[in-house]
């Protein structure tokens, strides 16, 4: 009797661990990278610039007593009789043409991220030249601070979270990309009809390296099976729009609106 009582109890604590590590309901974590620089400040978005930032130096400079200027003589001048004023023409000034990011995917929903690419090529990073040992660099106070990072933001001035640096250029090269493939998407999702138009479903997903869609998970639910459903068939449709221009993985979140459609 106390065997079989002591299998049965171990089996029992086995079922239990079973159905707790597979519970569905379990999210998987989100991978959140920090920004390079000193961790002062990992609320940043962009890694500090290099450089030093020194402590302004005030200078008091002695008082002198003021001395009496005399007045100026005014020569005299014969004045000519005024020409009758005539009214000017306003110039019309052109507007300036709007070359961000949301007019272009306005001008052109067919646009795909390749295409942008060939209007908008990635400016390519040149290395800097390395420095031979024992070779004495001056030290450049500039915007940055001290233990910054090269490429980094010179607006920011208070530090990074420790991790690695994306510069100004990287994030409007990742925004870009993010905009595109939301718009892939977007386009890729068929909702059923006869749904309701104030529907909302949150899902999130991973992009890899290279670019690949994995893992789409209704975050939050629209409260209709039917809709969620058509949103991760979207997913499915779009694998990958091609690699992610800072060659780095992310985990991101999108919203779904039916009144968007």
């Amino acid at each position: 009797m106390i065997s079989v009582m002591l299998h049965a109890i171990i089996a029992a604590i086995v079922f239990v661990t079973t159905m707790y590590v597979a519970r569905p309901d379990q999210v998987p974590p989100v991978i959140f990278e920090l920004v390079a620089g000193p961790p002062t400040a990992p609320d940043e978005l962009v890694a500090p610039a290099l450089g030093n930032t020194p402590a302004p130096v005030k200078a008091e400079t002695p008082k002198v007593a003021a001395q009496p200027v005399p007045p100026p003589i005014e020569p005299e001048v014969t004045r000519a009789p005024e020409p009758e004023a005539v009214a000017a023409k306003p110039v019309p000034t052109k507007p300036k043409p709007d070359t961000s990011i949301s007019k272009e995917l306005k001008k052109s929903e067919k646009m795909s991220y390749k295409d942008y690419l060939k209007k908008h090529p990635t400016p390519k990073v040149v290395a800097a030249a390395p420095v031979a040992k024992g070779a004495k660099v001056p030290r450049i106070d500039t915007e940055g601070i001290g233990d910054g990072v090269r490429g980094g933001s010179t607006a920011n001035k208070r530090g990074g979270g420790g991790g690695k640096a994306l510069t100004r250029e990287e994030h409007d090269a990742l925004d870009t990309y993010i905009s595109f493939l939301i718009q892939e998407l977007k386009k890729a999702h068929e909702p059923p009809p006869g749904v309701s138009d104030q529907l909302e479903a949150k899902v999130t997903f991973d992009i890899t390296a290279g670019g690949s869609v994995l893992n789409p998970h209704i975050e939050k639910s629209s409260g209709n099976r039917e809709f969620d459903d058509s949103v991760l068939e979207a997913f499915r449709r779009v694998k990958s729009i091609g690699p992610v221009p800072t060659g780095k993985a992310y985990t991101w979140t999108v919203t779904f609106r039916m009144k968007d459609e």
